[in-house]
Formats: structure tokens, sequence, C-alpha cells
């Protein structure tokens, strides 16, 4: 093996190696966290470059979740894009993501009155 393509090779594995040791530790930071501890946050890293994706209820969570990211140490930059703010209000059902059914179509509550169970 020629010695430019072992210090290549070396480089790669070792910004590999950083890149895994940021994505755990952001998502150890984001799971310990109060403010997002019961999010789905999922977490990439390439060069430093950390990609949040996934749910989180509030926009105030996204700020946090970027926030939370910035701080460790070895991170360039984050990209939250694909990180989404559902907010449902309350006393409503969410929506499952790519439903069959409109609303429109949505049978009526199956509910049955007290005399119905008679």
């Amino acid at each position: 093996m020629k010695m430019h393509s072992f210090q290549h090779y070396s480089h790669d594995l070792g910004m590999a190696v950083h890149d895994a040791w940021i994505t755990a530790k952001v998502k150890s930071t984001l799971a310990f966290s109060e403010q997002t501890r019961s999010e789905h946050i999922n977490v990439k890293t390439h060069a430093g470059m950390v990609a949040l994706s996934g749910r989180v209820k509030t926009h105030k969570q996204c700020e946090q979740a970027i926030s939370l990211a910035r701080s460790i140490h070895g991170v360039i930059d984050i990209d939250a894009s694909d990180l989404q703010t559902h907010m449902v209000p309350p006393g409503s059902f969410p929506e499952a993501p790519n439903a069959e059914e409109s609303v429109e179509n949505r049978p009526q509550s199956s509910a049955k009155s007290d005399d119905e169970w008679r």
C-alpha cells in the first residue's frame, strides 16, 4: 500500500470515528435533556456537520435541540431543516402522515349512546 493511500485512508477513518463520537454525544445530550427527552430526534453527522430530523411538539423544543447540539465540542454547524414542529390543538387528534382517508370521508364517531348498549 502506498504511503499516500494509507494517509488518505487513516484520515477518512479518523473523520468517521470523530463523526460517530459527535453523533453519540448529541444523541445522549438530547436524550438526557429534560426539554427534549421524550422527543424522537434523529441525528446524523458528516464532517462535523450535524443534521437533525424528526418531530418535536413545539418550536421552543426545536430551538432547544439545536442549541444542545451546537453545544457539543466538534460540531461545526447544524442543519435542522428536517426537524419538524408538530403542534396539536388541545382536544383534537393528530392525523397520521400519509393517511389514506381524508377528514371528509371519515365515518362519524362509533361511540354508542347508553341506550344502544343495553
